[in-house]
């Protein structure tokens, strides 16, 4: 909480730690760049670990593979191999020759990578995402919402944070003494994530016929987020008027110490709900059900049954990996994180201009990913094996068995791939 009240007696070593970052970084105009090359780093990262565990991505994914024997983290490993060569090139050419146009550079050689019309560069890869892309913008509530295109919408809400933090930097890297209206865009480009992400929870419960209410409650989650953003740009506005004036407008129907009191509910609210939504529905590891207990009392010759129920926390049964030391490990982590990145989603904590802080948390925030990834698609690959994963809860947060929806055996039926992705396969396979 000290990155928000001040700097404190930590200036020091804020300044220190800024200080550090300059030396790898040499303006922060490089930062979304950086977290967001690491990100790619990760997913093939994700895609390498569950390889190795015997989970088949592309099978969860619902795509082809690339080769019979081609696993799918190495195009993604080539990619993020490039766009690190990339920035590592640019930034040598900028502490050389120092102009404040050369960071957005590697912006613009990231986007001729992605959108390259020719048939090298992995290009089935990048028409891949460009298709998820497509689809998980789109606000048609009555599109299909597919489990590849949850994990890249899932994604991009630990990169929330960075979409605003590009458009900061790019601004002032090619506009000088232009607030280019970031009172308003941040906030804007911070929710969208979870725009997306309530939009494809509205979908797949409407897609459920109205029966699926878990659908409601994943929504709810996300719309959690948005009081923690508006808040936090009201503080920002608030810290200017004190900053000039010494408090907030007298039209305000809040002071600036109750705005931050109400900014700490919603975040741990926020905290608490995703923490809970992530082990309990996305990993489906911890289950708390009520237990029925009877007990009898005796007074004289009478004897009075009580009936209460009890809440028993029970961990899941079936686990892929062998050991549950990585289980426990990554509740803890992700309990640690959500509550650090909730602070994260404000964006009046900007204001302090702690670069090493920004970037450490967006960092952190990232790796919570990673860790969330291999869990969510552990769980996901435990549904398809077994069928479905044995809970105490009641129907409200029952996982749907995940195969095809033309009924049969969801124990055994495979995962199709895409129809989108049968294009690709009549492509030639030197196309890499």
């Amino acid at each position: 909480m000290e990155t928000v009240g001040g700097e404190g007696e930590g200036g020091g070593d804020l300044t220190l730690h800024h200080s550090l970052l300059e030396n790898i970084l040499p303006t922060a105009t490089y930062r979304p760049i950086v977290i967001f090359c690491i990100g790619l780093w990760g997913w093939g990262l994700n895609l390498y670990l569950l390889n190795k565990q015997h989970v088949d991505p592309a099978q969860l994914l619902q795509i082809h593979g690339i080769e019979k024997n081609t696993p799918l983290h190495k195009p993604i490993f080539a990619l993020a191999t490039l766009m690190t060569g990339i920035i590592l090139c640019n930034v040598v050419w900028y502490t050389m020759t120092p102009w404040h146009w050369t960071p957005i550079l590697c912006y613009v050689f990231a986007l001729v990578i992605i959108f390259w019309p020719g048939k090298n560069l992995y290009r089935k890869e990048r028409e891949r995402f460009i298709r998820v892309l497509r689809r998980i913008f789109s606000f048609n509530l009555f599109s299909k919402v597919y489990f590849g295109d949850v994990i890249l919408a899932d994604i991009l809400t630990s990169f929330s944070n960075v979409f605003g933090d590009l458009f900061s930097t790019c601004c002032s890297a090619t506009t000088q003494d232009n607030p280019c209206y970031r009172d308003i865009f941040v906030p804007l480009l911070i929710s969208l994530p979870y725009v997306i992400r309530l939009r494809q929870c509205l979908s797949e419960y409407i897609d459920s016929g109205g029966e699926c209410k878990r659908h409601l409650w994943n929504a709810l989650k996300y719309a959690s987020a948005f009081p923690v953003i508006i808040i936090s740009a009201s503080q920002k506005k608030a810290d200017r008027y004190i900053a000039a004036t010494g408090s907030v407008p007298s039209t305000w129907w809040i002071s600036d110490t109750g705005l931050f009191r109400l900014w700490m509910v919603f975040v741990f609210i926020n905290s608490m709900y995703s923490f809970w939504w992530d082990i309990s529905v996305d990993w489906n590891l911890i289950n708390i059900s009520a237990s029925p207990r009877t007990t009898m009392t005796h007074h004289g010759h009478q004897h009075h049954l009580h009936h209460y129920t009890t809440p028993i926390v029970r961990f899941r049964r079936h686990l892929h990996f062998n050991e549950s030391g990585p289980y426990y490990a990554a509740m803890m982590i992700d309990f640690i994180l959500r509550t650090t990145w909730s602070l994260k989603l404000s964006s009046h904590l900007y204001v302090k201009r702690l670069e090493g802080s920004i970037f450490m948390m967006e960092l952190l925030e990232v790796i919570r990913r990673w860790v969330w990834v291999i869990f969510r698609m552990e769980s996901e690959w435990v549904k398809r094996t077994m069928g479905s994963l044995p809970t105490d809860n009641s129907n409200l947060f029952a996982m749907d068995p995940l195969g095809n929806n033309n009924g049969g055996n969801t124990a055994t039926s495979k995962l199709m791939p895409i129809r989108e992705e049968d294009d690709d396969e009549t492509e030639d396979p030197t196309t890499k």
